[in-house]
């Protein structure tokens, strides 16, 4: 049985290609829901049109689909403040200087 937990175990394996951190510890994925035979996951970027957009949808349906055989449903979000500013700290902690 697929359940969140497994997706999100799953997740966890899937690295940033920048940052090399998963999406999870990154705080990227904001939501994932589970409806019949469909996984729907929430991907948060600090704007939207970021260059790598693209490249994370593909890891995240690489990696749920190598796991449970569905090639999900990838939703698109801004990040909000309190996000961006998780996500911002994480990324001066990586580079030693914040993105913004």
């Amino acid at each position: 049985m697929i359940t969140i937990e497994k997706i999100k175990k799953a997740l966890k394996k899937a690295l940033h290609p920048e940052f090399n951190k998963n999406l999870i510890e990154l705080g990227m994925i904001r939501n994932i829901k589970i409806q019949k035979n469909e996984i729907i996951v929430v991907l948060v970027l600090p704007f939207l049109y970021v260059p790598i957009k693209e490249q994370l949808i593909k890891i995240i349906k690489n990696t749920i689909k190598k796991n449970f055989g569905i090639v999900p449903i990838i939703e698109i979000k801004e990040m909000n403040q309190k996000e961006k500013k998780k996500f911002g700290a994480i990324v001066k902690k990586i580079r030693g200087f914040s993105p913004w």
